[in-house]
């Protein structure tokens, strides 16, 4: 029971640290700078050409299907195949993949006993706000802890934490965000300066002629002028006396969409290691296309690859907690490419053995239910009609 009741129980409480995430200013220099890295990286998800790449980049790794390599224990595989479901692996990857923009996401999982089995209900977020990675308890590299709470994330049976890591071994993990921080803060002031000089430009400024014989006379009707030139509106129309032309005169800016474009071009190669892929091209060829489109297939695995090291660490969990000392399954995320159905079609064609389970999942072709939900197209003959004119082909015995 004590078991039990420490593994369903819940720990994070989100609500306590929303309290004290108003108070981290007021913390160590720890929180400090997290929260300060925090703010700027939420800033830039606000920028819809940031966070469209980021969302696109998670996206296309949650829609990777996975699947277990079974081991000899029959009753573990049938266990894991339908208590850790699709589903499941989509809730728990949506929150780690927020690795991939901010280097570090850690979640609880949240167990209940159903049927006799521990599964897996539900996934808790804990932020990057209230851990800290102190040197001095002791703990193995990179293990975080809630110091406020007193709660070390080094149980594997209830906490994961998934790294975007480059190999440097940071125990923040390495963000995305950062690299196209620097032409995201050069776009913001480029946004900044075009509204600044839209509102000094975009109204056309009025000159009035006139002659004066004295400059006291010149500044006296210049002050009269200007006066109720400031008071015009659109559409408005006036006389002048003593006034010898009316001229507009107008400014414009250049070149703002040009800085935009190379800010957004640049932000898309700190994403997602390409640009044609994700902006628009004007002057790429097919090949161009192409290739960048595998760059950008590459990130995505080495996603999937990284991120199917912490779904492995659920399915150890899963078994460890119904099939203690039994061997777990091995978590596999397919992100290798699948041949077209034309190559695919080709091979069946000159008998060449084809995975009937693999077409079924990889081309996304409906399986029937049983026989009689079968329809296959018969071997002889073909689309013809009977004497009595129908079409005989959904009329064979």
């Amino acid at each position: 029971m004590a078991k039990q009741k420490d593994i369903t129980s819940r720990v994070i409480d989100l609500n306590g640290f929303r309290g004290l995430a108003n108070l981290v200013a007021d913390s160590n220099d720890w929180t400090d700078s997290v929260a300060e890295r925090e703010d700027i990286f939420n800033k830039m998800r606000e920028d819809p050409r940031v966070e469209s790449l980021v969302q696109d980049r998670k996206n296309r790794v949650l829609q990777l299907y996975g699947s277990l390599t079974e081991t000899d224990n029959k009753t573990v595989n049938e266990a894991c195949t339908k208590l850790l479901p699709f589903n499941t692996f989509y809730k728990l990857n949506k929150i780690l993949l927020n690795a991939i923009p901010y280097g570090i996401a850690m979640c609880e999982i949240e167990w209940k006993m159903i049927g006799g089995w521990y599964v897996p209900v539900n996934f808790i977020p804990i932020p990057r706000e209230v851990v800290s990675f102190p040197n001095y308890m002791g703990l193995d590299w990179g293990t975080p802890v809630i110091q406020s709470q007193n709660i070390v994330l080094n149980n594997k049976l209830k906490f994961i934490v998934h790294r975007n890591d480059d190999g440097e071994l940071n125990v923040w993990g390495r963000s995305t965000l950062r690299a196209a921080y620097t032409f995201w803060k050069f776009k913001q002031l480029g946004v900044k300066f075009w509204a600044m000089a839209a509102e000094l430009c975009g109204v056309p400024s009025i000159l009035a002629i006139f002659e004066a014989r004295t400059d006291g006379e010149a500044k006296e009707r210049a002050k009269a002028l200007s006066e109720a030139l400031q008071n015009w509106e659109s559409g408005s129309q006036g006389a002048f006396g003593n006034v010898k032309d009316i001229k507009v005169v107008s400014s414009q800016i250049n070149d703002f969409n040009k800085i935009v474009e190379l800010c957004d071009a640049e932000i898309a190669y700190a994403l997602t290691a390409q640009s044609l892929t994700t902006n628009q091209a004007q002057y790429g060829t097919k090949a161009q296309g192409t290739e960048h489109s595998k760059t950008y297939d590459n990130i995505i695995k080495g996603d999937a690859y990284s991120l199917q090291m912490a779904d492995q660490q659920l399915v150890n969990a899963f078994v460890e907690l119904n099939f203690s000392g039994e061997k777990a399954p091995q978590y596999d995320i397919d992100s290798s490419d699948f041949a077209p159905w034309e190559i695919i079609r080709d091979a069946i064609d000159r008998n060449i053995p084809v995975s009937l389970s693999a077409i079924y999942k990889k081309v996304h072709i409906p399986r029937p239910k049983d026989e009689k939900d079968s329809f296959v197209k018969p071997q002889t003959g073909g689309f013809g009609f009977g004497d009595d004119g129908r079409d005989d082909f959904f009329f064979r015995k």
